[in-house]
């Protein structure tokens, strides 16, 4: 399913659900039975089917050896020494990281790795829990971390 490549104009449409790479589709077209590589509108025209690839891209690690979003986020992942050597440390940042790689991560401050932090705290504020259980900014975000998944946008 490699074959095909999803336009520059699907991948920004998705890429709330960190869909940023055509192997991404590629993936979840195998898993859930559906051409996504040819077919990326389905998402948008099928609201289970976006469910199920938002939930597919949550628990799925990117990478083998590397952790899923969830497992980063419910804290089965514990950074190495190594991990904390290049600033990945547990928390919102390195999901972020997991989730969308150098596209938000590894950029110093940047509004859109901002952008993700404030919905996050929101939503944190709508469940009433306390921002103090978000952890420190350093927790929060991913600016200083080197990227787990660099994409094909990045610099060489």
């Amino acid at each position: 399913m490699n074959g095909s490549s999803v336009s520059k104009k699907k991948r920004k449409t998705f890429f709330t659900t960190a869909f940023n790479r055509n192997y991404n589709y590629g993936e979840v077209s195998e898993d859930l039975k559906v051409d996504l590589l040819n077919q990326p509108e389905y998402i948008e025209q099928n609201a289970t089917l976006a469910f199920q690839v938002a939930i597919w891209r949550w628990m799925t690690p990117t990478k083998k050896h590397q952790p899923s979003a969830h497992e980063v986020f419910i804290g089965y992942w514990k950074p190495t020494k190594n991990d904390t050597v290049v600033k990945q440390l547990y928390g919102f940042g390195a999901t972020m990281n997991v989730l969308y790689g150098d596209l938000v991560c590894g950029r110093g401050d940047n509004e859109s790795m901002n952008n993700i932090i404030s919905h996050y705290l929101y939503y944190l504020d709508l469940m009433g829990v306390g921002r103090e259980e978000a952890g420190p900014r350093e927790v929060l975000s991913c600016g200083e971390q080197v990227s787990l998944n660099p994409s094909s946008f990045s610099s060489p």
